[in-house]
Order: C-alpha cells, then sequence, then structure tokens
C-alpha cells in the first residue's frame, strides 16, 4: 500500500486529536503534524517569538499563517523520509496555507491528499471545549477561534472540496463510529 497523506480539519473540539490518535496507531509508522502543540511549544521558550505567540494563544487568537506554515513545513521537510504515513492535524487553516501545503506535498511526491473534515454544530463544539477544560479553552477563546474557523477556514475546506480531496465525517457519533467512518472513507 502506498504511503497514506491525511490531513485531519475540523471546529476546535470536532474530535481531530483523538481520531489522529487511533489512526496513528492504525497506520504506524507515521509521522504526525500537529501546530497546535508546535505553538504550545514555542510558547514554552524564552525568546521574542515565543513570547508573542503566548501572548497569541492567551487572547485565544492564531499567530500568523507564515508562522504556521513554517511550523508545519520545517517537521515535513526534516520528518519525512519515504515511506511512512503522514497526519497532519488542524492545519492547513487559510486558505493560501492550503495552497502552500498542496505545493509543498507536492513537492514531497505526496499527490494524492485525503482531507477529513470532522463536521460538527458551533454549540457541539462549544459544549466539548468546556467540558474538556484545557487551558486555553476560556469561553473568550472558544467564541474567538470558532468565529475566526467561521470566518477563515471555510475558504480553505471550500479548496479542498472543489479539488475533490475533502471527505465530510459526521462528528456526532460515538469516537469508535466516527473511527470506522473515517477507515471506510480512506478504505482502510
Amino acid at each position: 500500500m502506498n504511503p497514506q497523506t491525511i490531513i485531519l480539519l475540523g471546529r476546535s473540539g470536532s474530535g481531530k486529536g483523538t481520531q489522529a490518535e487511533l489512526l496513528k496507531k492504525l497506520l504506524a509508522p507515521c509521522l504526525y503534524i500537529y501546530t497546535g502543540d508546535l505553538f504550545r511549544e514555542m510558547a514554552e521558550m524564552d525568546t521574542v517569538a515565543a513570547r508573542r505567540v503566548k501572548e497569541i494563544l492567551n487572547q485565544g487568537a492564531l499567530p500568523e499563517e507564515w508562522l504556521a506554515a513554517f511550523l508545519w513545513q520545517r517537521e515535513l521537510i526534516y520528518g519525512v523520509h519515504g515511506l511512512e504515513n503522514i497526519i497532519i492535524d488542524g492545519s492547513p487553516r487559510r486558505l493560501d496555507e492550503a495552497q502552500e501545503m498542496d505545493r509543498v506535498l507536492a513537492w514531497l511526491g505526496r499527490k494524492e491528499v485525503k482531507v477529513i473534515l470532522i463536521d460538527i454544530t458551533e454549540d457541539e463544539a462549544v459544549a466539548r471545549l468546556l467540558k474538556r477544560a484545557r487551558a486555553d479553552d476560556t469561553a473568550e477563546s472558544i467564541r474567538a477561534r470558532l468565529s475566526w474557523f467561521n470566518a477563515e477556514a471555510q475558504p480553505a475546506i471550500e479548496y479542498y472540496e472543489k479539488s475533490g480531496k475533502l471527505i465530510r465525517i459526521d462528528g456526532l457519533g460515538t469516537i469508535d463510529s466516527i473511527h470506522e467512518n473515517i477507515k471506510n472513507a480512506l478504505g482502510l
């Protein structure tokens, strides 16, 4: 089987991380890239850029598109050796970033990219995020992230839909049923 290249998209709280963990086990060996963790790791450093990222994350905002692209490009450039599966969790989040990711993946020989959109309602996202209670999941930051997703991520989703790469998965089932739906959609 050819190595899989999978991008997981969805609102905050949609279960992308949970499904990514299940896919990582299924598709090992696997390069897993999650820009959320990369940003949080960066925010713990003592640099000007890290302090700026920490400030942005604490406001519930997203760091600049170029910085997200830099982080996932670095992971791809140094992490792709040839035959491993790739799972990218939560990126790209904007149209320009989606187009750039396609170019980078194509350059790395990954032309068959599958984009899974785990689809949940905004109300469901809020309920899940409040229950999750991560440090950056304040009511204000949740509202900001969901508002941003509604305004900014849609063009990237539409881009993938028009390119035929997008697979919509209903995110309101059980973890196992959602995972089965993803596996079926990917032919696994």
